[in-house]
This record gives structure tokens, C-alpha cells and sequence, in this order.
């Protein structure tokens, strides 16, 4: 199985998200739009794996002491791999950054890059040139307004079905409730 460990969006806040999306959805019919239904903020892709039970006790040792936090929004931006990756991203917040470290920990993961939480919302084949700072700066005078309260986190499995994934949430990690 294809796993992850994520924060979901509520179905409020994905369609805030996708409302606030819907006109460069227009400006740019042929890119790859994530599907609302889709949007996450992925903590750590663990790739395939059939060991659920092995992954659940240890994602319940790195997070039985980390309090829920809320994350707002920073607006969108890109960035470049094989393909061109849409995605709005967050503020810093240090319980989430503590969260993923401690998640990478416990699964030996020694990548020293620092947790940027984000949801991606769309990708495309790599423009050119003109087309690539065009969309960067209609990206960057777009307005995402968004914040969620982070209480659970879960483990999701990412079914490969023609060209949109469909996920399945196997299990679900609660956070501590922050005492007032």
C-alpha cells in the first residue's frame, strides 16, 4: 500500500480554498487542478508499506505529547521539479514543526529540511520563461485566506486510480488539547 501521514482539511476550509482558486482555475483550464476533496498538508510520504500496525505504534509514540496548533495561510507560490508544483502554503508554527520532526525521527528519516506545511492545489508541465514569471506573479497577488485548527492527524492510504489518487484514511492520531 501507498502510504502517508497528513492533516486533513475540513470540508469548510477545502471549500474556501477552492472558491478562493476558482478564477485562476479559469485563467489556466489546462493545468492539473487537485481535486477538493484531495487537498492534505502532507507530513511524510512512507512510500509502500503493509506494515499499518508497525506504523501506527510509532506515529502514537512521536505524538503523545504534541499539542494541537492552528496554521494560517500565506497565500500561493510554485515551484519547479520535473513539472511545475501550485501549492499555498503557511506560517511557521512551532508545535507543527515539532510534530514532523518527531514524525521523521521515529521513522529514521535524516532529511535536515525544514517542515513547510502546504497543500497543493495544482501542477503542470514546466512554461517558459515569460509564462513561468507570469503565473509566479499572479501567484504571488493571489489571496489565500484560510486557518485550521490541527487536532488529528491521520494515516492515509493513496489509491493510483487513472490520473486523480483516491485517498483512504486507515487510522487517526488525535492531539493534545492545549490547556487555557
Amino acid at each position: 500500500m501507498r502510504l502517508f501521514l497528513a492533516i486533513n482539511l475540513p470540508l469548510s476550509v477545502k471549500n474556501k480554498l477552492d472558491q478562493q482558486l476558482e478564477k485562476l482555475k479559469r485563467e489556466y483550464p489546462h493545468f492539473n487542478w487537485v481535486p477538493k476533496e484531495n487537498f492534505h498538508i502532507t507530513i511524510l510520504f512512507l512510500g509502500e508499506s503493509d506494515q499499518i500496525d508497525s506504523i501506527k505504534k510509532r506515529v502514537e509514540q512521536a505524538t503523545y505529547d504534541i499539542s494541537s496548533f492552528r496554521l494560517y495561510s500565506q497565500g500561493a507560490s510554485l515551484f519547479l521539479n520535473k513539472k511545475v508544483t501550485l501549492y499555498t502554503d503557511f506560517r511557521r508554527e512551532k508545535e507543527a514543526e515539532k510534530l514532523a520532526s518527531r514524525i521523521k525521527d521515529i521513522f529514521q528519516i535524516k532529511e535536515e529540511s525544514k517542515f513547510i506545511p502546504h497543500v497543493t492545489i495544482g501542477r503542470t508541465r514546466v512554461p517558459s520563461k515569460q509564462q513561468y514569471l507570469n503565473l509566479k506573479k499572479k501567484l504571488s497577488q493571489l489571496k489565500i485566506e484560510i486557518d485550521l485548527g490541527v487536532t488529528k492527524i491521520y494515516l492515509i492510504q493513496s489509491i493510483l486510480t487513472g490520473n486523480k489518487p483516491k485517498y483512504k484514511k486507515l487510522a487517526t492520531f488525535t492531539l493534545l488539547i492545549p490547556l487555557r
